[in-house]
């Protein structure tokens, strides 16, 4: 069983964000992979890369279609009622065998979170139906997948059905390496599928240690783009900035300024958002780290990885038609 949501999205700005809407609704966005709950020692939030990535390319007026799964319980049936509102389409299948996707996050006193994921959960088990099929057929600009929905052959098996159906799609492989659930397989798989990859340092010293590749980071990361012909390569290293390695060259942000914490969850998956939004619409590669850095560091002073209210993206929204000093 399966519901597609269609809504129009209620925001209290809604007539300038439409403008924006309709200067992007060529730009269709895939989302695939886990929606789910964090749970955080006194309260929880709604989150899962996928998803926040979606809902922040909603917010920037892009068409987003997450495809993911949730459980026959409570968590499911409030994400089904939260997400009317907020997405513009989306594909939910409904699982009775299986828990809406759950994580224990414990944060310390620098806002730096710690993971326990919840296995076999309902996002492990999202199926190649018609209701994907058709949310595919229209040629999306861009589909986004990490590593965590690939740690089940049976939701790994649907996004590879996706992306070998899609091959005219930018491919966004937003690692988010988690706890044990990785393999090189899976590695080399997505890394062939993307056109554009975002892995943080920690994660590019498993990659390294994986593939068993000495010397720089920046020769590990010339090796990826040459070997599985990737387009661009995003390196973010929290509080030491990011980097920025396309065939036009090498850039990198400075450090990012001290600001008031509140957790880092989300902060990666709103970086990648505005990373898309940069590659779709052509800014230089110093715009996309400036704009990335700014709006990853907005998102860390909420709590958990999306606002609550629309009128947060207010400041950013110019970015869509002010453009970027193309590359």
């Amino acid at each position: 069983m399966y519901f597609i949501l269609s809504y129009a999205i209620i925001f209290n700005n809604f007539n300038a964000f439409h403008v924006v809407l309709d200067t992007t609704m060529q730009q269709q966005i895939l989302s695939f992979g886990e929606i789910l709950y964090d749970i955080f020692p006194s309260y929880r939030r709604l989150g899962g890369a996928p998803f926040n990535f979606a809902y922040h390319m909603y917010a920037f007026g892009f068409p987003a279609t997450l495809i993911s799964r949730v459980g026959e319980d409570a968590d499911g049936r409030e994400i089904l009622d939260f997400l009317k509102n907020r997405l513009d389409s989306g594909v939910i299948q409904h699982d009775s065998g299986h828990i809406t996707g759950r994580v224990l996050v414990e944060v310390d006193a620098k806002g730096v979170p710690d993971f326990d994921i919840v296995e076999d959960a309902a996002y492990d088990f999202i199926e190649y139906d018609s209701a994907v099929e058709a949310a595919t057929n229209g040629g999306p600009a861009l589909i986004y997948f990490g590593t965590l929905a690939q740690r089940n052959a049976v939701s790994r098996s649907t996004l590879e059905k996706v992306l070998s159906q899609n091959k005219g799609a930018t491919g966004l492989y937003d690692m988010n390496l988690r706890q044990n659930y990785f393999s090189v397989e899976i590695l080399e798989r997505s890394l062939t599928a993307c056109n554009l990859v975002k892995l943080n340092n920690d994660e590019l010293q498993i990659c390294k240690s994986l593939f068993r590749k000495q010397g720089s980071d920046e020769s590990f990361v010339d090796f990826l783009m040459e070997r599985y012909d990737v387009g661009w390569v995003c390196l973010t290293k929290g509080a030491q900035g990011s980097e920025l390695f396309h065939s036009s060259g090498r850039f990198t942000a400075d450090k990012v300024p001290k600001q008031s914490v509140v957790d880092t969850v989300g902060a990666g998956d709103a970086y990648t958002a505005v990373l898309a939004l940069g590659v779709l619409s052509g800014w230089s590669p110093e715009t996309i780290l400036d704009r990335a850095t700014e709006f990853a560091g907005a998102v860390c002073a909420l709590q958990g990885a999306i606002p609550d209210e629309a009128a947060f993206y207010d400041p950013y929204l110019p970015w869509i038609t002010e453009g970027g000093n193309g590359y």
